[in-house]
């Protein structure tokens, strides 16, 4: 492998330099810093000694190169190479190439084994991208004109299967992107799965950026459009099905291409945003034992070349079989967690699985095969580094996140290349292990969640990436970001940390190991214990009768929460059902999926909330017009007044599902109580119908509201009085409340519904609702926070909804509790609480006593 130095008049500066390679490249690369003079190196300058010695530390029979910044930094290089020449005779190349970019472009090709010559040329060329997309180049020279520079970059429609001549007539359509990140992975891969059944030629060009028009076919084609939000963007729509496909399109627009604008619903996300340079939570679990590397575990990439024109198609050969057996094993792992994870993350999957067929990347691959002799899994590794590396380099840190999708798919078609094609085999004594990887991705989650292992610790990684979603998904033990500690971790017989908090041990003592161990030996007999009551009543010492119900949103939890001994489902989230129709489903199409998911829990109460989509979850067969800000716009109750025929088939759905289910119906975004008035109408209006038709459906039936808007919570007297129970939506009206978008890490500090002002404005609700002798109850993530809990039930709350694996903790909790103990004082200091922290502390010290 060949060697980087990096030289700079700040040493600090070289070494982010090598950390950024590190992190975008891979930690394997051999490279050093050097730079700064002074004793700890922290003055400006540099030392040709210094340089020497960095040169020595990564020297190899292949060569050395070596980037500088500029002035004293390239005589004391020049003088570096002198010297060294004393002492090794392999080759060592001073280039003139831009340290930041030069040093990335460089890495790629050291780690994918090119030669020097290679490394050096790539090194050279690294401002190339930045000034071509900033059109900011000198006037080109005759060299420059003999090698243009590629047609993506310059305008032109890239090369791709099938595609065919753009006939100049057709249908146009312009369109301005309002996807928070642009057209990324997924959004990139629900139009191109959307066009696929068309025989029209679709052309997409970036107006705003002026890149393109590419054919609309390939994942890294449009990436490579830098698609982002706000730009104005035409599709040029010629041939066969173009009216379709222009319909199609145009309804992929008003959905904003299928991307939710939050986040993906997620199983315990961390609490905060991780410091940088520190330790992070990414799943819960306590996890100790000695560290194994995964890079020790897995097979070299091979080395061979590929000599000829027979030989290169036998490489092609084998990289379409490992292609399409990493396919199935995709789908099939895509088929395994499917119940598992939210429709957001399969979402996010399916779009990786789309790379493995993207023909772009299959002809980039094809063509180092044959022009640079490498085999299929060096080939399939270069370019996909290369992909990685692009996507790590743009402006947008959502965007970079996306890197690891490359990463994901070159692992698993790499798995099957690789010579030694064995899976990962941990140790025999694999129980004491905890796996050090760089980044957990979703096949290394799933690899592991079906070994005996202790837990997963990244160097790197993320606490919202694919891989951490499925860890919680798994309950498996990870936490992130311990590169800065990568080197005693390395060396240490033994490391622990605990994935709720963050928190890192190196080879704790022998009594700290004792503490750690007793801990999570709590831990686990904590939740045994929990879970053995679970199926019993929550009753607070003082006797008061706490209802922990569950949320749910198909039939798996349903079966969840009956396992997990809930006492009703306190939110059945209608729209996470419907994410499977393409199509306006029908009534009885409806009635049959609500039967099927809510078949575990017999006839014990389900609390049915009417479909609720726009804001952050959209449904492809529902129109909802583009919206500045979808999270005041038509969503909930709202849209479905505005799509009258489809509401009148979902509530007639409902009514019938009544007829053998115990069945709360709650209604979304209710902002006064003339909607309510105007909803009850609407369903006596529809009973009527099913008597006429003798269909079976139960009515009256109660009639509750979320309290989500400010609206809602300062009528709350209005709205008691029109409905059966009350039910606080507390992550919406802490967004509403504190002007805080939910999903925003920037806000993430105004993100808790313990702020004084959210329960100021609930008290009123829930006296409302006492008033009225009608149950209020929290189906927010608040609920299932023990900190929140006393607080909760100190304002007189007898129902919480929690998601389905914390009833037993919390069922443990309020058996601990007496709330009459809770509420006096907490009446006495409420209007003295300024912030959340006031509000946890109280909550806090209720805990201890």
């Amino acid at each position: 492998m060949v060697g980087l130095v990096l030289v700079s008049h700040s040493r600090r500066l070289a070494e982010a330099t090598v950390d950024l390679i590190k992190r975008t490249i891979g930690p394997d690369i051999s490279i050093a810093a050097a730079g700064g003079v002074g004793g700890d190196r922290s003055e400006l300058g540099t030392d040709a000694l210094d340089i020497q010695e960095a040169i020595l530390k990564v020297r190899s029979p292949e060569g050395v190169l070596v980037l500088m910044d500029m002035g004293s930094a390239i005589l004391s290089a020049e003088t570096a190479k002198e010297l060294v020449s004393f002492e090794m005779t392999d080759p060592l190349v001073l280039c003139s190439a831009p340290l930041v970019e030069g040093s990335i472009a460089a890495a790629v090709q050291i780690q994918i084994g090119s030669a020097l010559t290679e490394v050096t040329a790539a090194a050279q060329q690294g401002l190339a991208p930045k000034q071509e997309q900033l059109a900011d180049t000198a006037p080109s020279s005759p060299d420059e004109q003999a090698c243009p520079p590629e047609p993506w970059r310059r305008g032109e429609l890239i090369p791709t299967s099938g595609t065919e001549p753009v006939p100049t007539e057709g249908k146009k359509l312009e369109v301005n992107i309002q996807n928070q990140h642009g057209l990324h992975l997924r959004p990139a891969a629900n139009l191109i799965k959307t066009l696929a059944p068309f025989k029209a030629t679709v052309q997409i060009e970036n107006l705003s950026a002026k890149r393109g028009p590419i054919a609309a076919k390939s994942l890294v084609d449009l990436a490579r459009l830098q698609i982002r939000r706000g730009d104005q963007v035409r599709f040029d729509i010629t041939g066969p099905d173009q009216e379709a496909a222009f319909t199609a399109i145009n309804g992929l627009v008003k959905i904003n291409f299928g991307d939710n604008a939050g986040p993906a619903a997620r199983t315990g996300p961390p609490a905060a945003v991780p410091a940088a340079g520190q330790p992070f939570p990414v799943s819960a679990g306590i996890a100790i034992g000695y560290p194994i590397f995964l890079e020790q575990l897995e097979a070299p990439i091979p080395s061979y070349t590929v000599p000829d024109e027979p030989a290169a198609s036998v490489e092609f050969e084998k990289l379409q079989g490992a292609l399409d057996r990493a396919e199935k094993a995709f789908a099939s792992r895509f088929e395994r967690l499917q119940r598992q994870l939210d429709p957001e993350t399969l979402a996010i999957l399916e779009a990786q699985r789309l790379i493995l067929t993207d023909q772009t990347i299959i002809a980039e691959v094809q063509n180092r095969i044959h022009d640079q002799h490498e085999n299929a899994a060096q080939a399939w590794h270069s370019v996909l580094t290369g992909l990685a590396a692009e996507q790590e380099a743009v402006s947008d840190e959502y965007l970079r996140a996306r890197a690891a999708d490359f990463r994901e798919i070159r692992s698993l078609v790499l798995n099957d290349l690789r010579e030694d094609k064995e899976k990962l085999v941990l140790p025999d004594n694999g129980a004491n292990a905890i796996l050090v990887c760089d980044e957990l991705t979703p096949s290394l989650a799933d690899t592991i969640s079906s070994t005996v292992i202790q837990g997963i610790l990244q160097l790197h990684g993320g606490p919202t990436s694919h891989g951490a979603i499925l860890a919680r998904a798994l309950r498996l033990p990870s936490i992130g970001g311990a590169a800065s500690a990568g080197d005693q971790i390395r060396q240490a017989a033994l490391v622990a940390f605990d994935g709720e908090k963050g928190t890192l041990w190196i080879d704790p003592s022998p009594e700290l190991r004792a503490t750690i161990e007793a801990a999570q030996a709590a831990s686990r007999s904590a939740f045994e214990a929990a879970l053995a009551q679970s199926q019993e009543p929550a009753k607070t010492k003082d006797g008061l009768l706490i209802n922990i119900a569950a949320n749910a949103g198909s039939r798996e939890d349903v079966a969840s929460a009956s396992r997990y001994g809930a006492d009703s489902i306190g939110l059945f989230r209608s729209e996470f059902l419907f994410q499977k129709f393409d199509q306006l489903p029908s009534e009885e199409e409806q009635l049959t999926a609500y039967q099927d998911a809510l078949a575990p829990f017999g006839s014990r109460l389900v609390t049915l909330r009417l479909l609720d989509i726009g804001g952050d979850k959209p449904l492809p067969f529902l129109s909802i017009p583009h919206e500045a800000n979808p999270f005041l716009g038509v969503r909930g109750l709202r849209l479905l007044f505005q799509n009258p025929d489809f509401c009148r088939s979902h509530l007639r759905a409902v009514l019938r599902l009544a007829a053998d289910h115990q069945i709360r119906i709650l209604v979304p975004m209710v902002t006064d109580h003339a909607e309510l008035i105007q909803l009850r109408k609407l369903f006596e209006e529809l009973h009527q119908e099913l008597v006429s038709e003798k269909l079976p459906h139960t009515w009256p039936a109660p009639v509750g509201a979320m309290i989500e808007t400010p609206s809602s919570a300062i009528l709350a007297d209005q709205i008691a009085a029109e409905s059966d129970f009350l039910s606080f939506g507390t992550n919406d009206l802490t967004q509403y409340v504190l002007c805080a978008e939910r999903g925003n890490p920037a806000l993430n500090q105004y993100a808790d519904a313990l702020h004084p002002a959210i329960l100021r404005i609930c008290r009123p609700a829930i006296e409302a609702a006492q008033k009225r002798k009608i149950s209020v109850s929290v189906c927010g993530e608040i609920g299932s926070d023990p900190q929140a809990v006393p607080i909760l039930l100190g304002l007189g709350l007898r129902d919480l909804s929690i998601t389905s694996a914390a009833v037993p903790k919390i069922k443990a909790l309020v058996r601990e509790l007496d709330v009459a103990q809770i509420a006096a004082p907490l009446a006495e200091k409420f209007d003295t609480f300024g912030t959340a922290a006031d509000v946890r502390e109280f909550g806090k010290t209720a805990l201890r006593e």
